[in-house]
């Protein structure tokens, strides 16, 4: 069996094989398309174990590579980084570095999702995309009219467009046209976010709706934020404690220590940046306009303690955790004990 590393790219990709020992038995430079990959791997023996690093790219070259006929192993691309440092950094180095890894066995192999998670994560990546373009727009609009001495203010969205049409024309004709552009785009763009959001809720049914549901019942979390969790997790038995749960979201406190010395810093900020946003966002609507609950009121004494940001990220470690554990047990938010209880 050969180890067969690939440090993909979008338009060309580095192959390296070893054998069990380290000992390269062959390289190349391929172009990042199926037939050519399927080419190439089709010198090395059945079976062959490839290692390829977690990269928007990982999940198509792991499928292509099943389709060869091989095993494929999808590793932690922050664990790789640590474990081979060096000042001379080409994609053949690369490759080989990984190809050596995986004769070795020293990788931190990653989930892989579901296809449905996959397509949930899309869905909500697009919207998010929808939403900060939206947001981009608006800002920039304000300070297009700031400029000239013209402030909105306060203002619904659906009003935003009207009310800024109202503004020009009154204090500022000139600007009509340059800002009527502007205006479209960002209405495409915030209508295009309601529509994908209600295309996800629609799809919903059964035993997922069942769990978006139970998950919502936690104040903060609401249908876009559970999706964004379910989606993420994608299986919470692959977690086998809850600290794993908010390390893997990057809610944890980053932590050195030697000897005697131990010192906790900001949070790692290593994990799904996706979910930690979403989570991060329940927070603030779960200590701002929440409900009173066990939860609120731990929130709150960390807030006048330690002040709004810190209070605001740990009670989004604590969601990430609560979660989780609603989710194997099939119970629900109890607001005062702040705990699951039976349905």
């Amino acid at each position: 069996m050969a180890y067969i590393g690939i440090d993909v790219a979008d338009r060309t990709s580095s192959v390296c094989a070893v054998d069990g020992a380290g000992q390269v038995l062959g390289r190349n430079e391929v172009s990042t398309d199926e037939q050519a990959l399927c080419e190439e791997l089709a010198r090395w023996p059945e079976g062959s174990r490839v290692i390829v690093e977690a990269t928007p790219l990982a999940e198509w070259l792991a499928r292509v590579v099943e389709s060869c006929g091989h095993k494929v192993v999808i590793i932690d691309a922050r664990a790789a980084r640590h474990l081979v440092r060096s000042k001379k950094k080409t994609d053949a180095r690369d490759a080989y570095t990984l190809a050596r890894l995986g004769a070795s066995g020293w990788y931190v192999e990653v989930h892989r999702k579901s296809s449905s998670a996959r397509l949930r994560r899309s869905e909500l990546q697009g919207r998010q995309g929808l939403v900060r373009a939206a947001k981009a727009l608006q800002s920039q609009i304000r300070g297009l009219l700031r400029a000239h001495g013209i402030r909105v203010g306060a203002v619904s969205e659906g009003r935003f467009a009207e009310r800024v049409r109202e503004l020009v024309a009154e204090h500022e004709p000139g600007l009509a046209a340059t800002l009527e552009g502007l205006l479209s785009a960002w209405w495409e763009a915030a209508t295009q976010a309601k529509r994908l959001q209600r295309e996800m809720q629609r799809r919903e049914s059964g035993e997922s709706r069942e769990l978006l549901e139970r998950l919502q019942s936690v104040p903060g979390v609401g249908p876009l934020i559970s999706r964004a969790y379910v989606a993420t997790i994608d299986d919470p038995h692959r977690f086998a404690r809850a600290e794993a749960v908010s390390d893997y979201v990057g809610l944890s406190p980053s932590v050195y220590q030697s000897g005697e010395t131990e010192y906790r810093g900001r949070i790692t900020k290593e994990g799904d940046e996706l979910l930690r946003w979403h989570l991060v966002e329940a927070a603030h609507q779960l200590l701002v306009f929440g409900p009173d609950c066990a939860l609120k009121r731990w929130g709150e004494r960390l807030r006048q303690s330690k002040g709004k940001a810190k209070a605001q990220v740990a009670v989004a470690r604590k969601l990430a955790v609560l979660l989780w554990r609603l989710w194997l047990s099939g119970e629900r938010f109890d607001p005062w004990r702040g705990a699951p209880a039976r349905a």
